[in-house]
């Protein structure tokens, strides 16, 4: 049997066949180097955009100014609108709109 270590002799390099080598194993780690930046950066986006909701949500508060004597039956919320359904003085059926975030009267409808 032939023993392994005679098979793989290493021979020192020439010096131009040295400094490729050096060269592209500094290319190699400059490229490690790159990545591993790229893949903190891209981890670190990740982290922001999925932990960052609940501080930026904050409570819409407003006043919704009814006519007077406008009385409610019914009341309904979709797409950030509020939607009152009543009557108003003199029975006048009316259906009122309010923008939920600014509190501002979107729409005021009669209804016959």
């Amino acid at each position: 049997m032939t023993d392994l270590n005679d098979d793989i002799d290493e021979k020192p390099l020439d010096p131009a066949m040295e400094r490729v080598r050096r060269k592209l194993a500094r290319l190699m780690v400059v490229s490690i180097g790159i990545m591993l930046v790229g893949l903190m950066a891209v981890l670190g986006a990740v982290v922001y955009k999925s932990g960052g909701g609940s501080s930026s949500a904050e409570t819409a508060r407003a006043t919704l100014q009814l006519p007077d004597g406008f009385v409610v039956s019914d009341t309904a919320y979709g797409d950030g609108r509020v939607l009152f359904y009543g009557v108003a003085a003199g029975d006048d059926r009316r259906v009122l709109i309010f923008d939920a975030e600014t509190g501002r009267l979107v729409a005021d409808h009669s209804v016959r």
